[in-house]
């Protein structure tokens, strides 16, 4: 008889020793999670951060393009939709360019275009 209350006894001890090593593991774990910062790393790699700052962009573009831009029924002469494509010759360059200055000008405030780069795709090298 003896020898079984040894065992409970030594068995007690253990149960309270391996209960406070969990209690000490679990306190050590949620510290190293806000020392790492591991929220924003389940985010980063579940892609819900990148959501987030696409949406706030979003919700402030939002308010900045209906002040900066006017809409389409604001346009005189020329609508968003009405404008065709068509093969420009160096002659049509520069009068694309001014008149793009001109639309640049009356749209969004005076400033001056510097550089006018078209891109064509082609393989064909200067």
């Amino acid at each position: 008889m003896q020898g079984i209350q040894e065992q409970i006894d030594l068995l007690h001890i253990l149960f309270y020793m391996c209960l406070g090593i969990c209690i000490f593991l679990l306190i050590l774990g949620v510290i190293f999670f806000f020392k790492f910062n591991i929220w924003n790393i389940f985010n980063d790699r579940t892609g819900r951060s990148v959501r987030k700052t696409v949406q706030s962009l979003e919700e402030k573009n939002a308010c900045i393009d209906s002040l900066k831009r006017p809409t389409p029924s604001a346009v005189d002469s020329e609508g968003f939709g009405k404008m065709e494509t068509q093969a420009l010759s160096p002659e049509d360059f520069t009068s694309v360019l001014e008149q793009a200055q001109k639309e640049a000008d009356q749209s969004y405030g005076l400033f001056h275009i510097e550089t006018c780069t078209m891109l064509i795709h082609t393989t064909e090298v200067n």
